[in-house]
């Protein structure tokens, strides 16, 4: 009887054994997929903190860029307004000029006109020098 006893028991712990071992084997397996998992996740957060890094390495290319943009605009707004002033100077002298040329223009005619009078007065002296040329001869 105590062997019989003592069998079965034998026989229950195979069982429990061969359990424990099935038991154990799926733990395994579940292990090695949580692991495959974790490796995945592992290579996943490495790609994105590589896709970060680049990221912030175009932001900072962005940023240096809009600095220089902006930089670059003060400058274009700077030599626009200085063009302008010199613009409205050149405008002012071409004013100044015009006017000038006007005066001069109005200072010509009046020349001009004052030499046809002397021309008039000429011809007419002339006129007068011939008559009294012709009269000391007769």
């Amino acid at each position: 009887n105590a062997i019989k006893t003592i069998e079965v028991r034998h026989t229950k712990l195979k069982k429990n054994v061969a359990d424990l071992r099935t038991k154990q084997a799926t733990k395994n397996k579940e292990m090695k997929r949580v692991i495959a998992k974790i490796i995945e996740q592992e290579k996943k957060v490495e790609a994105l903190e590589r896709f970060r890094e680049q990221q912030s390495r175009k932001l900072k290319g962005i940023e240096r860029n809009e600095v220089r943009v902006v930089a670059d605009n003060k400058k274009l707004k700077e030599n626009i307004t200085r063009l302008e002033e010199e613009q409205a100077i050149k405008v002012k002298e071409f004013k100044k000029v015009e006017q000038n040329n006007q005066e001069l223009n109005t200072k010509v005619e009046t020349l001009e006109s004052e030499l046809r009078n002397l021309r008039a007065e000429m011809q007419s002296f002339v006129g007068m020098v011939q008559i009294l040329s012709q009269l000391q001869k007769e």
